[in-house]
């Protein structure tokens, strides 16, 4: 299980990689069509936003989660006894999942309502973004998975993490 879950969160972090790269590619373009041939292309901020931003924050979301890549303060975690330290660690990824499972509920919500409708947005001209919308809820949800398995491994006082070389690169 473990295993599957960080090959999908890896390809899913490797998409979302696209997203910087087809962000950088259009505003390039943009940029160039905008002072070669004064023809900006339309939508380019519309694509950033709604697309390129949200495939590069929401995709790789379960990767960091599951490797504990996140932003961390551990100024007094470190000075505590083993126990302490587990408990709160678990304590700390239930809750993770916990808030992430309120998250995927309510972007799931939003995004089937965008659906519904045909969300689009106006700007430089019509951009259709309700298959955006479903990113949300898919990034929140994995996360959500990958903070219980996190809490799971810790309970069962396996390593949080694992890296290539611990898995022998396989």
């Amino acid at each position: 299980m473990l295993a599957l879950f960080n090959r999908v969160s890896s390809w899913l972090m490797f998409i979302g990689g696209f997203g910087v790269i087809a962000m950088m590619l259009n505003i390039v373009a943009d940029v160039v069509a905008k002072l070669v041939w004064n023809a900006p292309i339309q939508g380019t901020v519309e694509m950033s936003s709604y697309y390129y931003m949200v495939a590069l924050v929401m995709l790789p979301m379960a990767f960091v989660e599951i490797k504990d890549q996140q932003i961390s303060v551990d100024l007094l975690f470190n000075h505590f006894p083993a126990w302490l330290q587990k408990l709160a660690l678990i304590c700390s990824c239930v809750a993770a999942a916990a808030i992430l499972a309120v998250m995927t509920w309510r972007t799931g919500l939003d995004a089937l309502r965008a659906l519904r409708v045909g969300e689009v947005v106006m700007g430089g001209r019509e951009v259709i973004v309700w298959p955006s919308r479903m990113a949300l809820p898919l990034g929140f949800g994995l996360a959500s998975l990958a903070a219980l398995l996190r809490a799971t491994l810790v309970l069962r006082g396996k390593p949080a993490i694992q890296s290539e070389f611990d898995r022998g690169m396989s």
